[in-house]
């Protein structure tokens, strides 16, 4: 009778562990399907804003927000990701944005743009960047490559837009020249997508 109730009591606790492990898990996964529905969304808001973009004071700020976010998602991105080609992206990525930083800084003030960069990015972003902060090891380089091909198509959209309808020379040149960088770093997150290949 013992020996019945031992093994009743070994089963019954079994089953609430698998029991109670199932939740954590399903929690875990509804976490992981919420922020990848978060960064879709921000991404389509992303490009739609991006689209709507017509002054340079306005330009400035949406692609400084831009640059300073794959700067700092690329730098989380060298901490976390396992694939080695997603880390040699996101180092790429570092350098070219820092770049781009730097070069858009300098095209205001040698053309004394009325525009100011921004020194932190937006509230979108910041979500985008606490998801990736909280993904899960096994998921974290398709959802850090997934935001940055959301990202790099956002800039790509506002980069050819400014180039077209932008008021000021200096400022739509940067606007093309960087747009074909852009266009260059969508293809290569595209082709590092660790669930694309």
């Amino acid at each position: 009778m013992k020996g019945k109730l031992a093994s009743a009591t070994v089963v019954l606790l079994l089953s609430c562990g698998i029991a109670a492990a199932q939740p954590a898990r399903r929690i875990d996964t509804r976490f992981e399907t919420l922020s990848a529905v978060k960064d879709s969304t921000a991404g389509v808001v992303g490009q739609l804003s991006a689209e709507l973009v017509r002054s340079t004071p306005g330009f400035v700020t949406a692609a400084g927000i831009n640059d300073l976010y794959v700067v700092a998602a690329s730098k989380i991105a060298l901490q976390r990701a396992r694939s080695p080609a997603v880390r040699a992206f996101a180092r790429r990525m570092v350098e070219a944005h820092t770049a781009a930083i730097t070069k858009l800084k300098k095209t205001i003030r040698y053309n004394n743009v009325n525009a100011t960069l921004p020194g932190e990015v937006d509230t979108r972003r910041r979500v985008m960047l606490d998801d990736l902060r909280g993904a899960r090891a096994e998921n974290f380089d398709h959802r850090y490559i997934a935001q940055q091909i959301a990202a790099h198509k956002e800039t790509d959209i506002l980069m050819r837009r400014y180039a077209k309808v932008g008021k000021i020379n200096a400022m739509r040149d940067f606007a093309a020249a960087s747009g074909k960088a852009e266009a260059g770093h969508l293809a290569l997150a595209r082709a590092t997508d660790p669930r694309g290949r």
